[in-house]
């Protein structure tokens, strides 16, 4: 930790030089049994000295969305140590992906702040908000069947928003030992850049670096 000090310091000219690019959402999926809260914090509060206002933390399990209060927890004791007295400047909202959660504690204080937005999680928010989606149009559709007829991805998209209005990640780094999505919003990853980190556990600021670097090297072509 005795390097994000430094890191602060500069941060402007080390988003120029070190990333040609950033992700705005920056997808994180923990694949291990055994999770820390605490390194967890540490990838939240780097997310945003580096210029990130979007994560995701994803686990099968549900465990961190049910136990997130303790993350936020955590994520503000980090916020405060690594920041001090830059601490004031930054907002940490947790949600859902539809409501802020009611233990978020912000204040103003007259200070100038940044938001940086926290999305917890689950199975429940992978394939079955398409599901729930479809279910929507389909609702719509008997009322109105001509929308059926001009149906593309994009129109299908307001529906995926209206039950999970999460923004596409460019980033999504899995931790652990398999080298699959485990259910990972499957209709929002069409354009993400995807790598594999054996654990989260003790990850260091140099670790976290060098996925954004790897992210600031590739050639997104979008399909063509």
């Amino acid at each position: 930790m005795s390097l994000l000090p430094r890191f602060l310091q500069i941060k402007e000219p080390v988003k120029q030089t070190w990333f040609k690019k950033l992700p705005s959402h920056l997808g994180i999926i923990i694949g291990e049994d055994r999770i820390s809260f605490s390194d967890i914090s540490n990838l939240i509060i780097w997310s945003f000295c580096v210029g990130i206002h979007h994560v995701s933390i994803y686990d099968s399990t549900g465990f961190i969305k049910s136990n997130g209060n303790q993350l936020y927890r955590e994520a503000i004791l980090r916020k405060n140590s690594c920041l001090q007295k830059k601490a004031n400047s930054l907002n940490i909202i947790f949600s859902d992906g539809k409501a802020p959660y009611l233990y978020n504690t912000i204040t103003k204080n007259g200070h100038r702040t940044e938001d940086l937005k926290v999305y917890l999680l689950s199975h429940e928010d992978g394939k079955q908000q398409i599901v729930k989606a479809a279910k929507f149009l389909c609702k719509d559709a008997r009322n109105n069947p001509e929308i059926l007829e001009k149906l593309y991805a994009h129109n299908f998209d307001s529906y995926i928003k209206g039950a999970l209005d999460v923004p596409d990640p460019e980033m999504v780094v899995v931790f652990g030992k398999t080298s699959a999505l485990i259910g990972y919003l499957p209709w929002h990853i069409r354009l993400s850049e995807i790598m594999f980190q054996s654990t989260h556990h003790n990850i260091s600021f140099e670790e976290f670096q060098s996925l954004l670097c790897q992210y600031s090297k590739c050639e997104q072509r979008f399909g063509k």
